[in-house]
């Protein structure tokens, strides 16, 4: 068996450095945007998220003098209803390794290392998911109700919220329907022009566009040099994310954005609900005691789901190949 310590390493300890630097999470500068700022609402409770929305026209039009009123009842108004989602993130503590990690020898704390992993789980599967369905066919149906859905034109999603598309509009960005397109085949300015100009109305439009980066970078590259503006002022700058400007609105890589896609959003008409219970508002459980053991577990928390109120302010372009 050879010596393990020399005449150095037995006498003299590692350095370590006072700082865990994360190797595996990805950045969702989207994920911020939705789940930590305006966009955030308070689910007070009740059994579903029930979103009221306007579908139709009353009667009106012009009359003739003597003429007679269309005084037929419309019904004009239905809504979309929503599941509250719950997500968690498990962190299990070893108690043999408390007496280890602590006093002068102990540099980090790791139960707080594992806290802060816990966390950013918790994130990084929200994040994911909010690219998918929930529908069960991307994402189960107990994961958020994501943008594949809530943007499709009944394509993919003939439902959404509940309701059938077909029932409230037809066409693409026609009553609860978005833009969706199959590109097939590399991205050109005006496709995305056109998509986002379908999901346009008056001076409410797209004012978000995220996308991977291949994408990104094949877009950067068609722009004109003089029309190319980065964006240093939005709230996504302040935070420490580039955007480039398209329209005079975002356009950001998010690494959880799926291949081969990019989402025009108007955050404007997106709620992400948080339960207003402590637990499920990103709460802690505290850790339990696990049976015929020293050790213990605890879950970050979280319950609600994300509300797209009118998708035709939106759309998706797919099989994009950079």
């Amino acid at each position: 068996m050879p010596i393990p310590y020399n005449d150095i390493s037995a006498v003299t300890v590692n350095y370590i450095v006072p700082e865990l630097v994360d190797n595996y999470y990805k950045v969702s500068p989207v994920f911020v945007l939705v789940f930590k700022s305006e966009t955030v609402r308070g689910f007070p409770g009740g059994n579903q998220i029930q979103q009221p929305i306007q579908y139709a026209p009353l009667k009106a039009g012009a009359f003739a003098p003597g003429g007679t009123f269309d005084i037929s009842y419309v019904n004009t108004d239905t809504a979309m209803t929503f599941n509250v989602k719950f997500y968690y993130a498990n962190v299990t503590i070893q108690g043999t390794q408390l007496p280890l990690n602590r006093g002068d020898c102990a540099v980090m704390s790791f139960v707080e290392e594992k806290m802060i992993n816990g966390s950013q789980a918790l994130a990084a599967a929200l994040a994911g998911d909010m690219y998918g369905d929930g529908q069960g066919t991307v994402t189960s149906q107990i994961a958020l109700d994501g943008f594949l859905a809530a943007y499709d034109d009944g394509t993919n999603y003939p439902s959404y919220g509940g309701l059938s598309r077909a029932a409230i509009g037809s066409g693409a960005n026609s009553g609860i329907n978005g833009y969706y397109q199959n590109v097939a085949g590399p991205l050109s300015i005006p496709t995305l022009q056109k998509a986002y100009g379908q999901a346009t109305f008056g001076n409410k439009q797209p004012n978000l566009l995220t996308t991977t980066q291949a994408i990104y970078n094949s877009l950067y590259n068609k722009m004109v040099p003089a029309q190319r503006v980065m964006d240093t002022t939005s709230d996504l700058f302040s935070i420490g994310f580039q955007a480039l400007r398209f329209n005079n609105q975002r356009l950001v890589v998010d690494q959880y954005c799926p291949a081969g896609y990019l989402f025009l959003i108007n955050t404007d008409f997106m709620c992400a609900w948080l339960s207003e219970q402590e637990l499920f508002d990103f709460g802690f459980t505290g850790f339990k005691e696990l049976p015929n053991s020293v050790d213990a577990a605890g879950q970050l928390c979280m319950g609600g789901d994300i509300v797209v109120s009118a998708p035709r302010l939106g759309g998706i372009l797919a099989g994009i190949v950079a």
